[in-house]
């Protein structure tokens, strides 16, 4: 009668550890999408030389490739005091991501990207957005 309780006790334990496990190797994939993506932005910024129309289209057609959210409602919060650009849209939808603008001295300024992972939780009823920030070189002003 005791081997029986001790190996019940055994597989609640290896199945905690197997569904840990899982729950690590999805957070690490979706925190590598979201990175990914952020990348993908910066880049897109950096290539035409800061966020407009042409960085705008890059970014959208990259982002709608691979999948990343999209949003009905489009929220950025205050970075450092900066309040987000205007959401350049196109025919894609609204695709979640801030991108914020910062002056930084002579003739140089550099953005700052926001992405989202997005965490569905059914059992729970709700969703976790965690942000992952970063920032673009200086890109020197010509105009």
């Amino acid at each position: 009668m005791r081997e029986g309780i001790g190996s019940i006790f055994l597989y609640n334990l290896i199945a905690i550890f197997i569904v840990l496990i899982f729950a690590f190797i999805a957070g690490t994939v979706v925190y590598y999408k979201a990175f990914k993506v952020n990348n993908m932005i910066v880049s897109a910024i950096e290539k035409y030389e800061g966020y407009n129309n042409l960085s705008a289209k890059e970014i959208d057609q990259k982002l709608g490739t691979i999948g990343y959210q999209t949003t009905s409602k489009h929220k950025c919060y205050k970075k450092n005091g900066k309040t987000a650009l205007e959401y350049v849209s196109t025919n894609r939808g609204i695709f979640d991501y801030c991108v914020y603008e910062f002056n930084e001295g002579n003739n140089f300024r550099s953005y700052g990207v926001m992405t989202f992972i997005t965490i569905d939780m059914p059992v729970i009823g709700g969703v976790l957005k965690l942000p992952v920030y970063s920032k673009t070189k200086l890109l020197y002003n010509f105009g």
